[in-house]
């Protein structure tokens, strides 16, 4: 077993994110779990594992469990067995971090989540830019992602969005109305959330398709603020001028295991994600939406 610093488990985005770091450090190995499921390899190249389809990925998991033994670990993608596979590597002294709680609760496995936003710096400069007198009081939000996989991604999406939400929004979430259709990995969802500050948004992901990764509009009562995927760079249009925002600099891996990114959740707030991950099965198996209460602080 040969001894690494970080274990990197996630989807081809999730890879493309920290492509730099992956490629640059021997001492990281990438573990894809999501479409073909390539494997797991030093840089992204390949190693024990490799296999087509989603079915292999458990087992390409367990392999390159067996084949390295890292410092720490980070989940940027959920998959069948992660509970698991989490609980083996807690339990072998791994320091390991989420990117979204456990979609099944297991007794002793609660790791740390990581708030991607947080260690995002173009997002923190965003919600900056939100913070300025020009742009005044939050009152609607639009953010579009579309990450790789079934149901599961898709859920990691919403919690992701929610957060980020209530960050931009300045205020804690009061209900989310959850409406789903399709079947994995073409579900697609669309969450409407209200405020204690009565602002609203509208939290979209969509069936596969990078390109509208991380699309967002916010409107605020004295300008708005843009991030357009399509486009370079996101920008800020206020009551005294325009300014395009410059883009940020790349995502470092080791952000993730920052303490200001590191959240804890409460037993109400799992039971809300939770909520909503049922949720969403259930309005896409009846076309009905679903309203659910966000827990009171």
């Amino acid at each position: 077993m040969k001894r690494i610093d970080t274990l990197v488990i996630g989807s081809l985005q999730d890879f493309e994110l920290y492509r730099d770091d992956i490629d640059s450090d021997e001492g990281v190995v990438f573990a894809r779990v999501t479409g073909r499921a390539r494997g797991a390899g030093q840089g992204g190249r390949g190693g024990p594992g490799k296999g087509r389809g989603a079915g292999k990925t458990h087992e390409t998991l367990r392999r390159a469990l067996e084949a390295y033994r890292p410092r720490q670990a980070a989940i940027l993608s959920p998959y069948r067995g992660l509970a698991a596979d989490t609980a083996r590597m807690m339990e072998s002294g791994v320091d390991v971090r989420t990117a979204g709680p456990m979609p099944v609760r297991t007794r002793g496995v609660d790791p740390p989540i990581t708030e991607i936003h947080r260690s995002d710096t173009g997002f923190m400069a965003m919600l900056a830019e939100s913070r300025h007198a020009d742009f005044g009081e939050p009152v609607y939000l639009r953010m579009i992602t579309s990450p790789e996989g079934g149901k599961w991604n898709k859920w990691w999406s919403v919690f992701q969005s929610c957060r980020k939400a209530g960050a931009l929004l300045d205020s804690s979430l009061r209900r989310v109305y959850v409406a789903a259709a399709g079947s994995a990995p073409g579900i697609h969802v669309s969450i409407t959330l209200k405020t204690d500050r009565l602002s609203t948004g509208h939290l979209l992901v969509a069936p596969n398709g990078s390109r509208l990764q991380d699309d967002l509009f916010f409107l605020g009562t004295g300008g708005t603020l843009a991030d357009d995927s399509l486009l370079n760079q996101p920008g800020v249009y206020g009551q005294s001028d325009y300014h395009m925002m410059p883009r940020s600099t790349r995502r470092r891996l080791a952000d993730l295991w920052r303490e200001d990114a590191v959240i804890s959740l409460t037993s109400e707030e799992q039971r809300f994600y939770i909520d909503i991950l049922r949720a969403i099965g259930d309005s896409a198996g009846s076309g009905r939406g679903v309203c659910i209460e966000y827990p009171a602080a």
